[in-house]
């Protein structure tokens, strides 16, 4: 249902039946996911309500919406792919030990983190393709965190990762080993570098990340 509110031109979704967590959209589709278990789909323009995406068997709380691609992270410890247009599961991905608190993806790869303390990097091309085995999917394993994993974002060359730990972990894409760079805040919000195996960045007392030159 949407209500609307002609005089402040604000249009209020509903529909679902628990917290919602997550929200994305494009020119298309809002998609949203919530405690509820499912996820729903609105029309951009209209505001009408699409279709209810169901699968997953406890609440998600967390999403990205790209294209014709949903990638959602839940409480049952999966991930799933859905197809938005027909609502339809293409994949379901197995590996997290619990919640999985953030998703994100691009035309190659799905990182996903979790209270588990582990990111998982996933073949997105992989994962699309039926005839791809379940064990070839994941094709690394991130355990730097001491903590639950709240929020990441990568690029080709690198993700960042934040936990409960207190840390920000940064991992390199283009190294040929598991490189990480670990900074913790100090009393007074100062950052500082606990950790580092490879020398490839720090944070400075700016807040910027510079280039080291020591390596291990």
């Amino acid at each position: 249902a949407v209500v609307s509110t002609q005089s402040t031109g604000k249009h209020t979704l509903v529909g679902h039946r628990a917290a919602v967590n997550v929200v994305d959209f494009d020119k298309k589709y809002i998609v949203s996911a919530s405690g509820d278990r499912t996820i729903k789909v609105w029309g951009t323009e209209s505001n009408e309500f699409v279709r209810t995406l169901s699968g997953h068997t406890r609440g998600i709380a967390c999403l990205q919406y790209r294209g014709n691609l949903v990638v959602s992270g839940s409480s049952d410890c999966t991930i799933k792919l859905w197809d938005v247009e027909v609502g339809g599961i293409l994949r379901t991905l197995e590996g997290h030990d619990e919640l999985v608190r953030c998703i994100r993806f691009d035309g190659n790869r799905i990182v996903s983190g979790a209270y588990d303390g582990r990111i998982k990097v996933w073949d997105l091309q992989a994962a699309l393709d039926p005839r791809c085995a379940a064990n070839q999917i994941c094709i690394r394993t991130i355990s730097e965190h001491r903590g639950r994993v709240f929020r990441l974002q990568f690029d080709q060359f690198q993700i960042v990762s934040s936990s409960h730990d207190d840390t920000i972990v940064i991992f390199d894409f283009l190294s040929p080993h598991d490189y990480y760079s670990d900074f913790k805040c100090l009393p007074g919000g100062s950052p500082a570098l606990i950790s580092e195996c490879s020398g490839i960045f720090r944070l400075d007392s700016a807040n910027s990340l510079d280039s080291l030159d020591s390596a291990c």
